[in-house]
């Protein structure tokens, strides 16, 4: 799996993703504190969450078509250095009269975001072939574990010994050198569209816009891989985001704890994540990806019904870091899958409609989770969450195919009025 470090193209890619990720984090743990102390309002503090996932919900499968017209490279270049620009406007917040400047920051940034995060999951197959896509992934994810590591700690560090403005400028920069990486990067040319994709790439205006949509949504709908994986992904994407809603009234009314607790907690689960990550890069081989995917999910449910009936055992600590580890798995082998299911011009479009999906789930997951546990008790909804993880696992074990299907990359073609001739996927 390290060997892929030795490759310069993706190394580089790897490393301006390892320094970017941690100054997100590092705003992450800083911007909420920071809202709250101008404020003192959680209902202000929520709503920067909920400002920064609305571009998701409504841009994301957009941005993907543009992400499979643009250059990609170029792409990733210019929403880095947009990124730059968006982050330093929070300099200039000072007092609760700048507010509304945090949550246009937060919507800017979200919004460039959709552009970037499809083409850098559309441009890793590129970079290291069909082989080397689970290693490549295991890499990024254990990237992701490390980084919310020293993300995390380093941003409360920044915040309380230099200010709010330190944490700024560090994003700031992180995006500047990850922008800097990306550029020193020599992508592999795409493999030429087949004729029938030709009309989607080359007609311009609103309608060459829609008709590259709809034929990445057609193509979600007659791969049976997609499909499935999206269906499995979107009841997953509702059992996580009640958990996360969850998780502080799970330390502090089951578990009896505060915040030195939730980030202990958070710590074991991230040394978990960076202990999957190796283990799927260097094993993951030998086994489908479906079966990953699928035991990855059972087991993270079974860890939150466990916690749910010893929150106070000794083995919270060491299921959490299980939790992990099991999230790790099923988040690699399922980009995995989903990036060998579809050819290369429409793997923009497969990971802004994956976007969107999981905005809408983590919405939905929200709401659910905030409204039920006030009528129906904190302790069913945890096991509602759990049992929808367990809920996902099975689907993926009966639903995913045990073996890669070749990519389609034929669309359905285009007709007018309500038919929509949709051809078999198998």
């Amino acid at each position: 799996m390290l060997k892929l470090l030795r490759q310069r193209n993706f190394s580089l890619l790897w490393f301006g993703q390892f320094i970017s990720i941690i100054g997100d984090w590092v705003l992450f743990i800083a911007l909420p504190f920071y809202t709250y102390s101008l404020t003192g309002s959680v209902l202000a503090t929520g709503a920067m969450f909920i400002v920064s996932t609305l571009p998701r919900l409504v841009l994301g499968s957009v941005a993907g078509v543009f992400v499979d017209r643009w250059d990609r490279k170029r792409t990733m270049i210019v929403a880095d250095l947009l990124r730059v620009l968006i982050v330093l406007m929070l300099v200039m917040v000072r007092s609760r009269d700048w507010l509304w400047l945090i949550y246009v920051s937060s919507f800017l940034e979200s919004i460039v975001s959709q552009f970037f995060n499809p083409a850098k999951s559309a441009v890793i197959p590129l970079m290291v072939g069909e082989k080397d896509l689970l290693a490549a992934n295991s890499l990024n994810g254990l990237s992701d574990a490390l980084t919310r590591l020293l993300g995390s700690a380093l941003g409360g560090v920044l915040m309380s010994a230099l200010g709010f403005s330190s944490v700024v400028l560090l994003d700031a920069g992180s995006f500047l050198i990850s922008a800097l990486m990306i550029l020193l990067i020599i992508i592999p040319a795409r493999p030429a569209a087949v004729p029938a994709e030709l009309h989607a790439s080359v007609t311009g205006g609103f309608l060459g816009v829609w008709r590259d949509l709809v034929d990445g949504l057609r193509l979600v709908k007659r791969n049976r891989l997609l499909l499935m994986l999206f269906i499995v992904l979107g009841v997953a994407f509702l059992g996580d985001s009640m958990i996360t809603v969850l998780i502080v009234p799970l330390v502090k009314v089951l578990m009896g704890g505060g915040s030195q607790l939730l980030g202990w907690l958070m710590m074991t689960q991230g040394v978990g994540g960076l202990l999957g990550g190796l283990l799927i890069g260097q094993f993951g081989k030998r086994f489908a990806p479906r079966r990953i995917s699928a035991i990855g999910l059972v087991v993270t449910g079974m860890v939150i019904l466990a916690i749910i009936v010893i929150p106070h055992s000794v083995f919270v600590l060491p299921l959490m870091a299980l939790a992990g580890l099991a999230a790790s798995a099923w988040l690699i082998s399922s980009e995995t899958l989903l990036q060998l299911g579809a050819s290369d011009q429409f793997r923009g479009r497969i990971f802004g409609t994956l976007g969107t999906t999981s905005a809408l789930a983590s919405l939905v997951g929200m709401l659910l989770a905030g409204s039920l546990a006030d009528l129906v008790g904190l302790v069913l909804v945890l096991c509602i969450s759990g049992s929808l993880y367990i809920i996902s696992g099975v689907l993926a074990w009966i639903m995913l195919p045990n073996t890669q299907q070749p990519p389609i990359d034929q669309p359905a073609p285009i007709e007018s009025g309500l038919s929509t001739g949709q051809a078999s996927a198998d």
